[in-house]
């Protein structure tokens, strides 16, 4: 049975996508050995490591729009305008105490320290501790404060975080990338004149866009802010990757779903399952 050191990238509610693919690599007949992960891939990879996946699959396929509304406790005079403790008390509930040393196989959670300007890689202690310093998008969701460290997702400096999984005895590296640019986006192309004389509205006939590119003249500052460290986030990773290549990069494209859209579990399950069977079709034979 082929050994895999499973690297789970962040990406808000796209993070969905590595339910989909730890089920292919499962199905696959691959034994995952070891993970790493920042922000929804500490997540998803937490709760596979603490074998509470199916748990929180069931949890999370299950919320509506309405019921992701309601775990948004937005807080107008903290650091981060979401406290996230509904959505943490979920996955405590799940988790508990979960220390991650004794965790049946390896795993880190990857943050990014803003008093020193550089990563934190959550190899022990509390599970909860780490995912909570791992999501907390700087702007967005209530950072972690410690005496002399200050905490936020680590996606802010490594998006893909393979160097931790490098020194792992497995035989593959498998890097699930939620940063990518997959789609074919044409650009967007002037029409002619109107019967008016007029110009018609600039068109992009096929694009796969995502709800918040398409009415960005109406972004709030929550929106604006994602979009910039989405776009921070991709430029990392492709730093990052090319500095440590995975053996097998899982590519999902950005615009498949927005930051918030957690509802869309289901949809995103089934994008990570498809993009993880083409990458190992592709790479390496199944």
């Amino acid at each position: 049975m082929p050994t895999v050191a499973l690297v789970l990238g962040s990406g808000g509610a796209r993070g969905n996508a590595h339910i989909g693919v730890i089920q292919v690599l499962q199905e696959q007949g691959f034994d995952i050995v070891s993970i790493a992960g920042c922000s929804m891939g500490s997540v998803v990879g937490g709760m596979y490591a603490a074998g509470q996946l199916p748990a929180f699959t069931s949890w999370v396929t299950g919320l509506s729009r309405f019921d992701v509304f309601r775990l948004v406790d937005m807080s107008l005079l903290s650091m981060g305008a979401i406290r996230g403790e509904k959505a943490y008390a979920v996955l405590e509930n799940l988790v508990g105490d979960q220390l991650i040393e004794n965790l049946p196989i390896p795993y880190t959670a990857v943050a990014t320290d803003l008093v020193k300007q550089q990563e934190v890689w959550f190899q022990s202690g509390p599970m909860m501790d780490a995912i909570r310093a791992s999501v907390a998008v700087p702007g967005m969701i209530m950072p972690v404060t410690e005496d002399d460290r200050f905490l936020v997702d680590g996606g802010l400096l490594n998006p893909v975080p393979i160097m931790p999984t490098v020194a792992d005895q497995a035989d593959l590296i498998v890097a699930v990338n939620l940063n990518t640019d997959v789609a074919h986006h044409p650009v967007l192309q002037r029409p002619n004149l109107n019967s008016d004389g007029h110009h018609d509205e600039w068109t992009a006939p096929n694009a796969k866009v995502s709800k918040s590119q398409r009415s960005h003249l109406q972004w709030n500052k929550m929106e604006m802010l994602n979009q910039c460290f989405e776009t921070m986030q991709s430029t990392m990773a492709k730093y990052k990757m090319a500095g440590y290549e995975p053996d097998v990069e899982i590519k999902v494209d950005r615009n498949e779903c927005s930051f918030f859209e957690l509802y869309r579990a289901k949809e995103m399950i089934e994008v990570g399952r498809k993009a993880a069977l083409s990458a190992l079709q592709a790479g390496h034979k199944i």
